[in-house]
């Protein structure tokens, strides 16, 4: 949670903002409540039981994606996070949304926008990771249903034609943690973000929490 504290304190620094308590206090709680949800998703062959970042193979790059929606605007926030084998950040990016329909649609724009940046990018061996298990379920799925993403989902399955290697994998929240950041902390920038081999000093912090964890054994 240190590092909310932290935003806050950047915002005011860089940007001038002094933090409103009562919604400080009310983005904690939320975050309290979806990590508390955590246990609740759904189980499928391709869900990660680690309950911290992993590492991919040596040549794959490691694209987290999530997604801030919000219900009121019905603007999103995407975000992605492409991480080599080392744990070391080599691509991160956000991206504002308008007339998002919902956070199941949110999640799946924010799939495509790691698939998007990879290929751009010129990345051939690539996973694709997230901690939205209907997404993810839809893209290892050879059956095509009426749903509100399946025309994401499509175009998804089409830009991955052009991967020499790409797996679509769930996570669970906690090893999607610095995703997660990432999208609060640019959930009401106007205009897209992109980094190349860096990030905001808050994903970094995080990030680099992921890297010395990489070592460590998992509590299951």
């Amino acid at each position: 949670m240190y590092w909310s504290v932290w935003f806050s304190r950047n915002r005011l620094v860089h940007e001038g903002i002094n933090p409103v308590i009562d919604e400080f206090v009310s983005f904690i709680e939320t975050y309290i409540q979806e990590q508390v949800a955590l246990g609740q998703v759904y189980t499928s062959p391709n869900v990660s039981y680690e309950s911290s970042w992993q590492a991919p193979c040596r040549s794959v790059v490691k694209f987290n994606f999530d997604a801030a929606f919000d219900p009121s605007s019905r603007s999103a926030t995407t975000g992605v996070i492409g991480q080599n084998s080392l744990g070391l950040i080599v691509a991160t990016c956000s991206f504002p949304h308008r007339s998002v329909a919902d956070a199941f649609v949110a999640k799946a724009y924010a799939c495509r926008q790691a698939v998007l940046y990879a290929k751009e990018l010129s990345f051939s061996r690539v996973i694709v990771e997230g901690d939205s298990s209907s997404v993810i379920k839809k893209l290892n799925s050879d059956i095509s249903d009426r749903s509100i993403i399946c025309p994401i989902v499509h175009y998804i399955k089409f830009l991955s034609r052009d991967f020499s290697s790409v797996s679509f994998c769930f996570a669970r929240r906690g090893a999607n943690n610095t995703t997660h950041i990432l999208t609060q902390e640019f959930r009401n920038h106007p205009s897209p973000c992109y980094w190349l081999e860096d990030a905001s000093a808050t994903v970094m912090a995080a990030s680099e929490l992921d890297r010395r964890r990489l070592a460590q054994p998992q509590v299951l």
